[in-house]
């Protein structure tokens, strides 16, 4: 049993799909991201809100979660974003799912399908604009979109790429993020002479919708994949009045409690050390409930209210904090490791990582819970 508790506050998760969409025009169609079993938070009842919030449809990793859904009584549009490797693409039809074309060998494979006469593959074509990850380049895009236009069984629903840099705020990232808006806007300038634009054409993402708000909503841009934002982190500097909140509160328990000495060594390799007397707390989370190696020194979990270093260097399933503040820490407390009280965003960015590196794997190995309100 995980010694890690989740608990999931829905209601927090509708403030923050209405905060994002105080932001955006009503002609965006808003695609909320729930790759990942919704990035750890758990994907039937993550969708099944954002499915009841009116989104436009839901954006899942490959077609096993696309089907989850549908199993689950989601009937929103899905898409899946990547899943060329998929056994038996049969199934996208058979659970009315969309698929993303990245390649042209899964392209073929579609073409070389025989659905039945009234069934179509309904895709998306992914463009790779400078991530560098998959997609067509815009030449190869605007050529497979020419072949696919003349097979009567596949229906091109949309287009897409995905920004690289839009999580920084600086001068070289801003700039690698307009180049990519031009070589796109290039690509459905061509589409367009061709009468081959799609009906939904996304570029943005939250943090393209914090920092590029004018260029992801704008003209032929008419949707917008939205995760981050959702569960509650706003991963770039922006000029919103209010920020989202996180909707998981992550907490473990304190297993023992020690006095220490000044000059006390804490951790492997005497990793820290004690400047004053004091307590120190170990606490049951380490490396095999998720916890990132570079947080200690960054990261401050709370108990009683108390916010308190994580020191020394983890285990695999204990790790310190320094109770010393918190006279009544005893065995048994629980420990906030993540929340709305608790910038875990801020500690992984301190440690220059993203903040899914070190709140995923938590989520991951937690008991989640569900609840529509604010009492913990």
């Amino acid at each position: 049993m995980t010694p890690l508790a989740a608990r999931i506050n829905l209601e927090t998760l509708k403030k923050n799909i209405a905060l994002v969409r105080s932001h955006l025009p009503d002609t965006i169609k808003i695609m909320g991201v729930v790759k990942c079993n919704a990035y750890g938070h758990g994907l039937s009842q993550i969708s099944k809100i954002m499915a009841e919030a009116g989104l436009h449809s839901l954006v899942v990793s490959g077609l096993d979660e696309g089907i989850s859904l549908r199993k689950s009584g989601i009937n929103c549009p899905v898409l899946a974003l990547n899943d060329p490797l998929y056994p038996s693409p049969s199934h996208a039809l058979e659970y009315d799912l969309s698929l993303t074309v990245a390649d042209a060998d899964f392209a073929l494979k579609l073409a070389a399908h025989k659905p039945d006469p009234d069934q179509k593959f309904r895709v998306h074509i992914k463009v790779d604009t400078g991530l560098g990850r998959f997609g067509f380049s815009p030449d190869q895009a605007e050529e497979i979109m020419n072949t696919l236009d003349r097979i009567p069984h596949i229906q091109v629903d949309g287009i897409y790429s995905h920004l690289a840099c839009s999580f920084q705020d600086d001068a070289r990232s801003n700039a690698f993020t307009e180049k990519q808006f031009r070589i796109f806007d290039d690509l459905l300038d061509r589409l367009e002479d061709s009468n081959l634009m799609p009906d939904m054409v996304h570029l943005g993402s939250s943090t393209g919708l914090l920092g590029f708000p004018d260029r992801v909503c704008s003209g032929r841009l008419n949707a917008l994949r939205i995760g981050t934002l959702f569960y509650g982190y706003a991963e770039r500097v922006h000029e919103w009045e209010r920020e989202p909140t996180p909707i998981a509160h992550i907490s473990t328990r304190i297993i023992q409690i020690r006095d220490v000495q000044q000059n006390a060594c804490i951790g492997y390799h005497g990793s820290h050390q004690m400047q004053n007397d004091g307590r120190v707390a170990v606490i049951h989370c380490g490396f095999d409930q998720g916890l990132h190696s570079l947080l200690p020194g960054k990261l401050l979990p709370a108990v009683h209210g108390i916010k308190c270093p994580l020191i020394g260097r983890p285990a695999l399933t204990q790790s310190m904090l320094d109770v010393s503040d918190v006279s009544e820490a005893v065995p048994g407390n629980k420990v906030i490791l993540a929340g709305p009280d608790i910038n875990l965003f801020q500690a992984a960015r301190s440690a220059d990582r993203g903040i899914w590196e070190v709140l995923l794997p938590l989520l991951k190995n937690a008991e989640k819970t569900y609840h529509n309100g604010t009492s913990l």
